[in-house]
């Protein structure tokens, strides 16, 4: 259940991930971060075809939910490989309080450091035989919103992320497009006025009714990005809620705003003949 008192614990948010979190781990090679990782990353893969498009799924502070497994199923079925790296579970952090209470507070594991974590795995699996690396895609859910869009700037300026002590061949090309849902974009989340992947058709669901995450900090980013070249665009959902995507949660779920925003992507994922229908 949702319940308020997670709500206001989150929402310590306009301070929200923002104190400078220490590093739960020492800065690691690509090598040792795989490694550490390796117990604690999925690669599934659909039953037939032999080479895939990539989805990249990236839950929020909260981890893995049952919308998460509605998207990974559907996009099994449509041919995609779906990845997932529980950066949470990797440093010790599985039990809902202790997510709600170092996580969620941002007093543990940044966007930063959850970026640091894909950019190190994503260079191997983008070298498997059974992967397409040029047909990858990102869906960011709040905290992993903001680990989406501090990867996509890293990826665009070659710049390490805190806890990688070298950086990754990555080509940022191989991004079409990323599904931000209700991401953090305040204050210790990278603005990208570094640079951000013209490339990538980036969309940013947010209702207007959320208090865990603000609105207006990413519409005034998706704002300044796309005056400086990025394909981006800030869909705004009135009346709707932090995880109104969650079905297993009725007390922010909205199936209206769900259905529109699954069309949405269904729509963009089409255009690029990724998928043949939603």
């Amino acid at each position: 259940m949702y319940r308020a008192s997670i709500a206001h614990k989150i929402l310590l948010s306009t301070v929200l991930y923002v104190t400078a979190c220490t590093s739960v781990w020492a800065v690691d090679t690509i090598h040792d971060r795989i490694e550490k990782l390796s117990s604690h990353t999925q690669l599934l893969l659909p039953k037939t075809g032999n080479k895939h498009p990539l989805a990249v799924l990236l839950p929020g502070c909260l981890s893995w939910h049952p919308h998460h497994d509605k998207w990974r199923n559907e996009l099994l079925e449509q041919g995609f490989a779906v990845l997932h790296i529980d950066s949470f579970s990797a440093r010790g952090y599985q039990e809902r309080g202790v997510l709600e209470s170092q996580v969620c507070t941002g007093r543990r594991i940044r966007g930063d450091e959850r970026a640091g974590d894909l950019m190190a795995t994503l260079s191997s699996v983008w070298d498997r035989p059974d992967i397409h690396p040029d047909r990858t895609i990102l869906m960011g859910w709040s905290h992993g919103g903001w680990t989406a869009m501090d990867f996509m700037i890293f990826a665009e300026t070659d710049s390490l992320p805190p806890n990688l002590s070298e950086l990754p061949v990555l080509d940022v090309e191989n991004f079409r497009a990323a599904f931000l849902f209700y991401p953090y974009c305040g204050f210790g989340s990278k603005t990208g006025a570094e640079g951000f992947p013209a490339t990538a058709k980036t969309l940013i669901f947010h209702g207007t009714a959320d208090i865990i995450t603000n609105p207006t900090q990413c519409r005034s980013r998706a704002e300044t990005l796309a005056l400086g070249g990025a394909d981006i665009e800030f869909i705004s959902l009135r009346g709707a809620r932090h995880w109104f995507d969650n079905h297993d949660e009725p007390l922010t779920f909205d199936s209206q705003t769900t259905s529109r925003v699954r069309g949405v992507i269904y729509d963009v994922l089409q255009e690029m003949g990724l998928v043949s229908g939603g």
